[in-house]
């Protein structure tokens, strides 16, 4: 008798191998698409009190398609899709939290069109859950990583910075972005508040040398104000400012570079795989 039973058990555990293996292996020959969800009033209108149980039933549609991508396949063909589908899950129950990671995690590495509307799904989520450092981190960071867009970057760090419990980095990385996108004076200003607040030694040096060198790149900007208003535009290069408006261009290295893009002055972090020239 347990020797049937172990042979029965046997058989079943190989027949369910044998169907996954060719469940698997039919999965992999067909085209998976993603249908577009229909618009997110018609789930409200038609769930009544079932509305999260559509979302997540949607949700799990959208995970199950993610999953089932060939390798080869382009994302831009499933985007709009994609995009659509996380953007209506969210409307129907805004308090579902997993698709805004799940949007996170797929749509900012697209293109800057799915980035900018992968933030138009994590403003909800922030609107609902206006505590979460993680969906704010998720937001700011697309700005600058996918967006090309440093100061509305800044800005979401800034305002991260004010919640209770947020990290000294959200701070930190607005000054960062605000002098990288070529807002000196904002950035120096979030160092100088930063530096007040810190206990920190270790951390309270490195705000002081930070510090420095935005006074130093400060200097150079009220050189440039200076020239355009006498000269009324521009200079092509930094070297026109010496020495009528400014001694000499500081030699800031190493914690930032010197950027100059007529007509704006950018303070970034130096690219180790590429070497960018100061003041250039």
């Amino acid at each position: 008798m347990i020797v049937a039973r172990s042979l029965l058990l046997a058989g079943i555990i190989l027949l369910y191998g044998w169907l996954f293996t060719l469940q698997e292996h039919r999965a992999e020959e067909r085209n998976v698409s993603l249908d577009m969800a229909l618009p997110s009033t018609f789930y409200t209108i038609t769930s009544g009190y079932m509305k999260q149980l559509v979302a997540e039933m949607l949700f799990i549609k959208t995970s199950v398609f993610m999953g089932g991508v060939r390798p080869d396949t382009s994302p831009t063909v499933y985007a709009e899709a994609l995009g659509n589908n996380f953007e209506t899950m969210t409307r129907i129950y805004p308090h579902f939290i997993d698709p805004y990671y799940f949007c996170q995690g797929f749509l900012p590495y697209i293109s800057p069109e799915t980035a900018a509307k992968a933030n138009t799904i994590l403003e909800r989520g922030i609107t609902t859950y206006p505590n979460d450092l993680i969906l704010r981190f998720f937001y700011a960071s697309n700005f600058f990583l996918a967006m090309n867009e440093p100061l509305k970057g800044a800005k979401a760090f800034a305002e991260a910075a004010k919640l209770p419990k947020a990290p000294p980095l959200f701070g930190h990385l607005a000054s960062l972005l605000a002098a990288q996108g070529g807002d000196l004076a904002a950035g120096l200003i979030s160092l100088k508040t930063m530096l007040a607040a810190e206990k920190d030694e270790i951390v309270r040096n490195r705000y002081e040398k930070e510090i420095v060198i935005f006074e130093q790149a400060l200097e150079v900007q009220k050189a440039l104000n200076a020239f355009t208003h006498k000269h009324g535009n521009a200079p092509a290069t930094l070297e026109q400012l010496t020495p009528e408006f400014i001694a000499s261009i500081p030699d800031i290295k190493d914690l930032f570079v010197l950027v100059y893009n007529p007509p704006t002055l950018h303070l970034r972090r130096p690219d180790r795989k590429k070497k960018v020239e100061p003041g250039t």
